[in-house]
């Protein structure tokens, strides 16, 4: 038997904390955020590069605050929702590729497309993902009474697949694809990609496709049940090496791996919302907390640069690096360069550090 584990009020988790060395600017406002996010989600899932562990005993570093680990939850978080957001926008944009490239094929009928032998019949793990199991979803999916699938049985008596495709997991989906035989695998690409401008071969962009869709697909699961993003890798491969050749990229990891599939497709909508938001959120973030430049530099293979920032307000003459720093009212945010120069001074408590003096 492990570590017994109890329940504990918001009050005394922040006891906790602060028996730990954690700084707490706001009291009240961590009592908030403690409330409404939890304990697990907001400080246990983040705390890590931020603590000293010997045997069972938890400290944090000094100079950490709550404000600093939140502020990276909440990083995170703008993260997954648009990750989720992305892929969302990526499934419609498959599913509608796939259903031209079916009805191409083997036209609009059901009885024509869903047939056996239009398909590879590769093992997979999981059943409902094999051939067999992924057809016998699809041939189910006809029978509902939901719309539009209804609509266009009874009108017309067929369901295409443009139709058929929006009731199905983009899981079943992508492993459908991955049954594709290759002229409809090829079809596929040369909707996706721009092989000219990629300078690939149909062989090597099919490989691409594929590997890009399983680990689009895992960020879409973890994103989906609430998972740590940031500092996520996929167990799903890139195969540098047989797509790239010699013209292989640098080997990447993590967010940035999923960023650089995202970036080969001809449709950019995904990528660019995803970049976006990395790009802002890492910003807002790391101008409040520079210290974090280094290691999100390093987990995310990005280069990080600042416009420094602060916050201030009518009701005092101090600026402050958190928006949440006690005594704030209706805070606004202005450049530190203009702050100073508008004659406001660095609040003791949250703006410590040679930066913020002139």
């Amino acid at each position: 038997m492990g570590e017994k584990i109890y329940y504990s009020t918001p009050e005394d988790q922040l006891k906790k904390l602060i028996s730990q060395n954690l700084t707490i600017y706001d009291q009240d406002h961590a009592l908030t955020g403690l409330r409404l996010f939890g304990y697990s989600n907001l400080i246990k899932s983040y705390r890590d590069p931020y603590i000293l562990k010997s045997d069972d005993t938890i400290m944090y570093r000094d100079g950490v605050s709550f404000e600093q680990i939140s502020s990276l939850y909440f990083f995170d978080k703008a993260l997954r929702n648009t990750v989720m957001a992305s892929m969302q926008d990526l499934e419609e944009h498959i599913k509608e590729i796939a259903a031209n490239v079916i009805a191409q094929s083997f036209g609009v009928d059901p009885s024509s497309y869903l047939q056996y032998r239009n398909y590879q019949n590769k093992r997979k793990r999981k059943e409902r993902f094999s051939l067999n199991g992924i057809l016998h979803t699809m041939n189910e999916a006809l029978t509902t009474d939901k719309e539009p699938i209804h609509h266009y049985m009874e009108k017309y008596g067929i369901v295409p697949p443009w139709i058929l495709f929006k009731s199905i997991y983009f899981s079943t989906i992508i492993n459908y694809i991955d049954q594709f035989k290759m002229p409809q695998k090829k079809l596929m690409v040369s909707y996706l990609y721009n092989s000219e401008k990629l300078g690939l071969s149909e062989e090597a962009l099919c490989k691409l496709m594929m590997d890009t869709l399983f680990i689009c697909m895992d960020y879409r699961n973890m994103s989906a049940h609430g998972g740590r993003i940031y500092n996520y890798t996929s167990s799903n491969i890139l195969r540098s090496h047989e797509i790239f050749g010699e013209d292989e990229p640098v080997p990447i990891r993590g967010l940035s791996k999923l960023l650089f599939v995202l970036s080969l497709f001809e449709y950019k909508n995904p990528y660019s919302r995803l970049s976006r938001t990395l790009d802002v959120e890492l910003n807002r973030h790391c101008k409040i907390f520079p210290q974090d430049i280094t290691y999100l530099g390093q987990i995310l293979n990005v280069n990080i640069t600042q416009e420094d920032r602060v916050w201030i307000s009518e009701n005092s003459n101090k600026f402050h690096s958190l928006q949440h720093c006690s005594g704030l009212e209706n805070p606004k945010r202005i450049s530190l360069k203009d702050a100073q120069q508008a004659g406001y001074i660095p609040c003791k408590r949250c703006c410590n550090t040679d930066k913020f003096k002139n």
